[in-house]
């Protein structure tokens, strides 16, 4: 009895695991993960129940992973606003002067804006799963975007090397700004202090999602998106305040066209 117990939790909690994943990869994650809450609590109440029962090795293995893993993730879910409110630029902006790398090592400053529309992307870095959905779903987007001339550039705290193999790996095609110190993020105002992230050298994926294979605190970009006309200026902003939840397609799309028109 205690061992079906500790298997029926720990499969609970890989179920919850594997369909709260599968939201990410379709864009579709939910602003309040209560399956995901709701299987890790069961799948944590089951494994404690067989534990109590009897604590052997092929009772407390399954047990105490699924323990482990469900009070891991409940904490993670815990940490997932950001701090909004420093940005340090508004629509009707000018871009900020910067520069930074790209992910063939050539020099990129504002000035590359100038007489091109532009979405610019600040994420998180290439370890994020939520980031790389997101960035994925922008090379889906190309063609619509590109109805309207707009170009695709995202920036993080990545190293140019790690955003090379970022754009191999998820096969991207726009282009990729390394700020390893945060130097452009803290300009632009969108510095998370003290996040709990991962390092982009060191991850590994699953069913095409990256998961980083250590996490510490650390400080890296506030999730934001800037849509850029050609004369440099910003037309609209978009941040999020939690940070595995990003605009979709019709939202991004329906401000380019309040932007742009219907081109």
């Amino acid at each position: 009895m205690a061992l079906t117990l500790a298997l029926l939790g720990l499969g609970a909690t890989l179920a919850g695991l594997v369909v709260y994943f599968s939201t990410i990869v379709k864009h579709q994650v939910p602003e309040r993960p209560v399956g995901l809450i709701g299987a890790l609590i069961i799948g944590i109440a089951l494994s404690s129940t067989a534990l109590s029962m009897e604590v052997t090795v092929g009772v407390a293995v399954p047990a105490v992973l699924s323990i482990f893993t469900g009070v891991l993730f409940l904490w993670i879910l815990t940490l997932r606003k950001t701090p909004l409110g420093d940005i340090k630029v508004k629509v009707g902006d000018t871009v900020l002067a910067f520069k930074s790398q790209t992910d063939t090592n050539q020099p990129f400053d504002e000035t590359a804006f100038q007489g091109k529309r532009t979405l610019l992307k600040f994420h998180r870095g290439a370890w994020c799963p939520y980031c790389c959905a997101e960035l994925k779903q922008f090379e889906e987007m190309k063609p619509q975007l590109q109805q309207f001339k707009i170009d695709l550039v995202a920036l993080s705290g990545d190293t140019v090397e790690d955003c090379k193999n970022h754009k191999v790996r998820d096969n991207l095609s726009h282009t990729l700004l390394a700020d390893p110190n945060l130097t452009v993020v803290k300009q632009y105002g969108l510095e998370h202090q003290k996040a709990l992230g991962g390092n982009s050298d060191n991850v590994f994926v699953l069913f095409g999602i990256p998961f980083p294979m250590m996490m510490k605190f650390k400080s890296m970009s506030v999730p934001t998106t800037l849509l850029i006309d050609e004369n440099g200026v910003i037309r609209w902003i978009d941040q999020s305040a939690d940070y595995r939840l990003r605009a979709n397609e019709r939202t991004v799309m329906a401000a380019v066209r309040q932007v742009f028109g219907n081109e």
